[in-house]
């Protein structure tokens, strides 16, 4: 049965919703997001979050900062509709203000997980799966750290696009404002080095004063000897 992580989530009745659906609610503490993370293998997490104690997309940043980058919902005590949508403007898959029926929050992680986002990604000889949070190039392994591997996969789902660095620094790292670091550019250069090593064809271009694209590599073909 697929692990789907709960945080300071007290909905009666959810877990009973979640198992009805093939899925097991397992409680997370915060303090414990690491081992948790590694225990249970989750396909997705659900947060909740008291928009008095703060604004969503400080719950976002939190998960994100406690390696979680997979499929994400926030259940909002004493929001309301601006609230969801400013917790999925600030990068969180999904949102509700309670109370919800529980029947309706685990239908949506159901959903989520069916969701083509879910499934694996293949460009040229880059295979990601974004379920087991695992990428290889050539066959093999990347060994990306958690905000490595969803810079990756962002970039994947925008494949031959150049993304922007605003975007990224909302999709990676729950801001949406310019903290005048060069956050973004670490990650990539760390990303790059793990991509594009050993191989002779790049996957990862800068595009000055624009962004950063993902593209296939290109193939070298061997030079024929004349007849």
């Amino acid at each position: 049965m697929s692990a789907v992580l709960s945080c300071a989530c007290d909905v009666i009745g959810l877990a009973e919703a979640v198992a009805a659906r093939g899925l097991q609610l397992v409680p997370m503490q915060e303090g414990s997001w690491q081992r948790d993370l590694a225990a249970s293998r989750p396909r997705a997490a659900i947060l909740g979050w008291n928009v008095r104690n703060g604004d969503p997309g400080e719950g976002v940043a939190r998960m994100r900062d406690g390696g979680w980058f997979g499929p994400l919902m926030l259940l909002l005590a004493g929001g309301d509709s601006v609230h969801v949508a400013r917790a999925i403007d600030r990068g969180a898959d999904d949102a509700l203000a309670l109370p919800a029926c529980p029947g309706e929050i685990a239908a949506r992680v159901a959903a989520r997980l069916r969701a083509p986002s879910a499934m694996p990604i293949r460009i040229g000889d880059l295979h990601i799966d974004p379920l087991r949070r695992h990428a290889m190039r050539g066959g093999r392994p990347l060994h990306l750290l958690p905000r490595e591997f969803a810079l990756l996969l962002h970039l994947a789902r925008r494949a031959g696009d150049c993304v922007d660095r605003a975007e990224l620094r909302r999709a990676i790292c729950g801001i949406d404002f310019d903290p005048g670091t060069n956050v973004i550019e670490v990650h990539v250069s760390r990303l790059r080095a793990k991509l594009d090593r050993q191989f002779a064809s790049p996957m990862l271009h800068t595009e000055k004063g624009r962004g950063y694209r993902l593209a296939a590599p290109v193939r070298v073909e061997a030079e024929q000897p004349p007849r």
